[in-house]
């Protein structure tokens, strides 16, 4: 495709005009060859051999996004909606919005270095650099949401990058100023709420709820948000942390009088307790409020869930100390789901002879264990699925419940579980 921009002179993103041309052309019909198209004009658009200048780069990228948005907000819906798209269309949504967000992402970002250079054409957007700023955070909130839903490991230059676009913004102190991200997304709101916003949901529902909630926790963190803010100094309603100096996931505030070097920020929740309470109100009479802006109709149910695990995160008071772990290699037999464990507590109720799995301890505490199966082991394997567990040369068998996911580089999956009983017996 890169090779039909070869001429210079005559490429079509060489101005406003012919750029408008290029998405008038695209089908309608399919929001993933949309995407696919618009993000590798995006690609083309910072290519070093067309020579733009910043200004040009930022006002095509600008047009480009602008007109992708619409396609993203439809396969999110799709992607995200109540009943669970097949395998393959799931492969094949995830992609589209995974790879535009990393296009749109690096487009923002390479705008961004060309404000702080100086590059030809800075001077006149400096203006819009809260949009920049804005679209660059939403972007990579995109990124670890594509990330999240498949427990993956998150590439560690998303935080750094995460960083520059919030430290820059302080830099031109705008990162108070109001600014619409997207023409028909909502309300507007300001890079201190987006930055704290994504990283409040990210300590918060990543890794420990199902895609599908990690999605509506981030429509219920967005909706907060309002009452979010990032923080030279450490607040009474600061939960979490977040290094400019040392980009890496946020980190619970640490225990009164903990000193903290000047790059970092404190992310507060200010009233957003009472937010969640009222939305719960409104939950306990079977609806879901408008104003949440879910895009997609969820039960009343599904959002309550999620809400009542945000109220729980939005404590201020620092977690009780976890158990001591301890490590530990061993494997342990396991039956997935309520109907296998009970066939397996009790050898002569296994009428079907299925088989456990095998999976190997990496920890243990009082109470609970943390196992890791190889690349492609355990796709069954959900948040909250109750799990029958019989350790090596033990006899009996006990009862416990996934609360953890997480992958890491060599995709293989680490699984937290929290015991509910270490032995169990079937009663008739």
């Amino acid at each position: 495709m890169l090779g039909l921009f070869s001429n210079k002179s005559d490429h079509p993103l060489a101005n406003l005009k012919s750029a408008q041309q290029l998405l008038e052309a695209l089908p309608k019909t399919d929001p993933v060859t949309v995407l696919d198209e618009i993000g590798h004009w995006i690609e083309a658009l910072f290519d070093p051999a067309n020579e733009f200048r910043l200004d040009h780069q930022f006002a095509v990228l600008r047009m480009l996004d602008e007109a992708a948005h619409p396609h993203l907000r439809r396969i999110l819906h799709n992607y995200f909606a109540a009943m669970p798209p097949t395998a393959f269309q799931e492969s094949r949504l995830w992609g589209a919005m995974n790879a535009y967000f990393t296009f749109s992402e690096l487009g923002y970002l390479q705008v961004l270095v060309g404000l702080r250079n100086g590059d030809r054409g800075s001077s006149s957007i400096k203006a819009h650099a809260a949009l920049v700023g804005a679209r660059g955070i939403y972007a990579v909130s995109g990124l670890l949401e594509c990330a999240a839903v498949r427990y993956g490991q998150i590439d560690p230059q998303l935080w750094v990058h995460l960083a520059s676009f919030y430290e820059y913004a302080e830099t031109e102190r705008c990162q108070d100023e109001q600014v619409y991200v997207y023409s028909g997304s909502g309300a507007s709101t300001t890079l201190s709420r987006l930055f704290a916003g994504t990283l409040i949901w990210y300590a918060s529902a990543v890794g420990t709820l199902s895609p599908l909630d990690v999605h509506i926790a981030k429509r219920l963190i967005t909706y907060m948000s309002k009452s979010f803010a990032s923080e030279d100094e450490c607040q009474p309603d600061s939960l979490f942390t977040f290094d400019l100096a040392s980009p890496a996931s946020p980190l619970r505030v640490k225990e009164e009088g903990a000193m903290y070097p000047q790059s970092v920020r404190f992310l507060g929740t200010g009233e957003a307790s009472k937010q969640i309470e009222d939305v719960l109100r409104t939950l306990d009479k079977n609806l879901v409020p408008e104003e949440l802006g879910m895009g997609v109709v969820y039960s009343a149910e599904a959002v309550r869930n999620v809400a009542n695990h945000l109220m729980k995160c939005c404590h201020t008071s620092a977690p009780s100390r976890r158990p001591q772990r301890r490590k530990i290699r061993m494997n342990v037999h396991v039956a997935s789901g309520l109907a296998s464990a009970i066939e397996h507590s009790d050898q002569w109720l296994n009428l079907s002879g299925a088989a456990s799995e095998s999976w190997e301890v990496e920890d243990i505490s009082t109470t609970g264990l943390r196992c890791m199966l190889p690349a492609g082991a355990a796709s069954s394997v959900k948040i909250g699925s109750l799990v029958g567990l019989q350790p090596e040369k033990i006899e009996h068998w006990g009862a416990g419940i996934v609360r953890r996911l997480s992958r890491d580089a060599q995709n293989n999956l680490h699984v937290g579980i929290e015991m509910l009983a270490s032995k169990v017996k079937s009663v008739t």
